[in-house]
């Protein structure tokens, strides 16, 4: 009797040491999965979607930015006016955030990406966009160049709605 007794306690010690090993290695199988760019049935991998106070629902992962392929907001010297335009060859995601920093509230973006402008899934202040240009009565105005930022005037019907703030990286200037 005590043999049959010390062979299940035998028997459980390494039922649940070999089910914890089994855990792990599915744990590390899903994160080794998901670096790989795959998602399991029923899951789908996210991206926060800012800092916040209350706390807001999460986008779903941003699509890859090709470096090759990339089109940048062009400020127009001649009038200050900065423009995105709608290019379904190109890649862009650009953010106007609330303060020249890429950790403040995102105000605006304009995206060639489907998942980034239907719904306004990032929770833009004054929207998602695919091109500047479908912002009814509404014009984007640079006004100086503010450390690794470009600061600029959102404008609607001749209102100047809030500053704004463009990484440099993603704007170019133009005669």
């Amino acid at each position: 009797m005590n043999k049959l007794l010390l062979f299940f306690c035998l028997l459980l010690i390494f039922a649940c040491g070999d089910a914890r090993k089994k855990q792990t290695n599915t744990t590390a199988d899903t994160l080794a999965s998901k670096a790989k760019g795959h998602v399991e049935s029923g899951q789908k991998d996210t991206v926060q979607s800012g800092p916040t106070k209350k706390e807001k629902p999460e986008a779903e992962a941003p699509d890859q930015i090709n470096d090759e392929m990339i089109q940048k907001a062009i400020v127009y010297r001649s009038d200050s006016s900065l423009n995105m335009f709608e290019n379904i060859r190109a890649d862009y995601r650009i953010f106007g955030y609330q303060a020249p920093d890429t950790n403040s509230r995102k105000l605006l973006l304009v995206s060639v990406f489907t998942k980034d402008v239907e719904g306004n899934p990032y929770h833009c202040d004054y929207g998602s966009y695919y091109y500047s240009g479908a912002m009814e009565d509404t014009q984007i105005k640079f006004v100086k160049r503010t450390g690794d930022f470009v600061e600029a005037n959102l404008i609607k019907d001749k209102v100047i709605l809030t500053p704004i703030f463009f990484h440099k990286s993603w704007v170019e200037f133009k005669d």
